[in-house]
This record gives C-alpha cells, structure tokens and sequence, in this order.
C-alpha cells in the first residue's frame, strides 16, 4: 500500500530540485561567482532599481532569516556584484546597488530564469496555477 503524500516533503523535493536546475544553470555560466539564490536576488534588485531596497526588503520577500539574508549578500558583495550606500535620510540604513558588472550577470541569468519559470509551467494551465498559487499562499499564512 502506498503511503500518502505530505505537503511538507512534497515541497521540500520541489523546492531542492529547483535549487538543483538553478545551480547547475548558474555553475556553467559563471562558476560560483553566482549561486542559484545570487541570481534571485539580482533579478530582484535589477526588477526594483527605480527605488531603494534593503536588505530587510530582501528578507522579507524571500521568507529568509536576517542571518542568512547577510551570508547572501556579504558573498555578493566580496565578489562584486554589489554595493551598500548610506541613504541622506536614515545613517543606519544601506541601499543595495547592483555593479555593472552585476547587471551583465543578470540579464544572462534572467534569460535562464525566465526559461525554467516556462518549463516548470508547461502544460499546467492559467487556472491550476492560479489553484497553486492559492494553496501556497494559504499554507504559508497557515504557518505564520
């Protein structure tokens, strides 16, 4: 007899199997200059350039914790694909700035991001994904 599902594992393998894709995409076209999650974050900043982000802007859209938020972006700052600036109007504060080197990076990733984002939609219509993105909007409210 065969066990029932989980949600819990059947999120988790999903979620490994998309970080897989995404790290061996970003391995052959930039070493580990940029990982699976760099190329987020860079679509992310590249996607908001017209307005300051933080790196709380970034944890919060990505439900990471501040510690691993600042191991993500220390590493992108060491190799080079940002930079912190003070903003005028609070000290405390640093704007995350994409270099241009960063920006290169970034429009090769997006092609390759953009490309799984379709393959992981194939043959799944408007209205099933509209139903799973319903069900994990509830299930993540569910655990807040």
């Amino acid at each position: 007899m065969e066990e029932p599902r989980t949600v819990g594992i059947a999120v988790r393998c999903l979620h490994h199997q998309i970080g897989r894709v995404i790290t061996s995409l970003t391995a052959k076209e930039f070493g580990d200059t940029a990982t699976g999650v760099h190329s987020w974050v860079l679509r992310y900043l590249y996607d908001h350039r017209d307005r300051d982000i933080f790196q709380k802007d970034l944890e919060s859209r990505f439900s990471v914790r501040r510690s691993t938020m600042t191991s993500i972006l220390k590493l992108m700052e060491k190799n080079g694909m940002i930079t912190r600036e003070p903003v005028p109007y609070d000290a405390r504060l640093k704007k995350l700035i994409l270099t241009p080197a960063a920006i290169d990076i970034q429009d090769k990733i997006r092609l390759q991001i953009d490309e799984l984002e379709a393959k992981m939609r194939s043959g799944i219509s408007e209205e099933e994904l509209s139903c799973f993105f319903a069900v994990t909007d509830k299930i993540m409210n569910n655990l807040k």
